[in-house]
């Protein structure tokens, strides 16, 4: 990895606007970074430019001092949204920008905000923009996307320190959590299994839903357990059609019936978290969620979580193994050679190492607070 820049990235304490990514388990991921940001500038006011749907992920984090909203798809749709938006940032008066996220636009938007130091990866063919740049072989991008991260800060001379990702859980969202778990005939008293059978970017990340469904009902049968199924208002059927194939009343479709705050806050409760290489696998991860992940075309050297509490399943045997493609031209192999019964086996060696504690016990675990970090509109 080669670094180039001119002076130190010193903001002299000055404001430093940070552009998170645009998905869900990357702003989760970037949580970590926002950790060593906030260690290496003590005196900074750190602001965080992000899309409206991962600000639940950040909505508590004890590093940041403010959320600036992007909202791409209204006020700062188009050049247009984007030149406004960018005045906007002018005239906050920023010292230093650490991107990220690794597209043109975000380097583009803190040029044209006019702040003078300009940190980030030379992807995108936007080196120009950067006043502190790092370029990166395709090789070394074949780690875990935090150390990447991480890489880029401490080749600019920030304090790494601690690596974990960090989501608090607010004491409201928590009682959200467990109105919710009372709504739907259920109490902190149950033990929880999370499963998120979704994937954003790619269906081919996606494991059966009829697979799904009988791991579903042999967990909630074999561990008196509720199958909480999580996913967003789009994978509504999704969730309702596994509901059904599990044919057991202790499988429960939450997909598109919580808000992402809700989500997170019911997933720190589970006790087991079953997923697709997804979003909310890095939250279950972010937050000590013993976890197995079912794994076909994606590469976990990339994407595996963040813990020391999983197990993947998944087949090296097929010659195109973690392909990253979109589209699949050897009939899904990767995938079809996982059976509910492979996924079982893995269950119970979780269980076997951790227990399957009920969601009381595991509601004490995480960390609560009561502070929200205010969210500003850009206008």
């Amino acid at each position: 990895m080669e670094f180039f820049c001119p002076k130190p990235f010193d903001v002299n304490g000055g404001g430093i606007l940070v552009r998170c990514q645009n998905w869900i388990g990357d702003a989760v991921i970037a949580t970590a970074s926002l950790r060593c940001i906030r260690r290496s500038f003590p005196d900074s006011r750190i602001s965080v430019l992000a899309k409206p749907w991962v600000i639940p992920v950040l909505a508590h984090n004890p590093h940041i001092d403010e959320i600036i909203e992007y909202d791409a798809q209204g006020s700062h749709r188009g050049l247009r949204g984007m030149l406004r938006l960018a005045r906007y940032l002018r005239g906050r008066r920023f010292q230093g920008a650490i991107l990220l996220q690794r597209a043109f636009e975000a380097a583009l938007i803190a040029r044209l905000a006019g702040i003078p130091k300009r940190m980030g990866y030379t992807t995108d063919a936007r080196g120009f923009l950067l006043t502190h740049k790092a370029r990166s072989s395709r090789e070394e991008f074949d780690v875990p996307r935090l150390e990447h991260d991480l890489s880029l800060l401490e080749g600019f001379g920030l304090d790494v320190g601690e690596k974990d990702p960090l989501i608090p859980i607010g004491r409201e969202q928590q009682g959200r959590a467990e109105h919710c778990l009372s709504a739907f005939g259920m109490s902190v008293e149950d033990t929880l299994v999370g499963f998120s059978p979704g994937a954003v970017g790619s269906v081919l990340k996606r494991w059966y839903p009829e697979r799904f469904g009988e791991l579903a009902a042999r967990i909630a049968d074999a561990y008196r357990a509720k199958v909480l199924l999580f996913g967003s208002p789009d994978e509504q059927g999704l969730g309702e059609e596994i509901r059904r194939m599990a044919s057991n009343p202790g499988v429960v479709n939450l997909a598109g019936r919580t808000s992402l705050e809700e989500a997170i806050a019911l997933i720190g409760a589970c006790g087991l978290f079953v997923t697709n290489d997804s979003g909310l696998m890095h939250v279950a991860a972010a937050l000590d969620v013993p976890l197995v992940g079912v794994f076909g075309p994606t590469d976990p050297r990339r994407t595996a979580p963040w813990s020391k509490r999983y197990l993947l399943v998944r087949d090296e045997g097929v010659d195109c193994y973690g392909c990253k493609m979109r589209e699949c031209r050897h009939e899904h192999k990767c995938m079809e050679r996982i059976t509910a019964e492979r996924v079982f086996v893995a269950v119970k060696e979780m269980v076997g190492r951790y227990a399957l504690e009920p969601a009381r016990i595991r509601m004490r675990q995480l960390t609560v607070t009561g502070r929200t970090v205010p969210v500003v509109t850009a206008d």
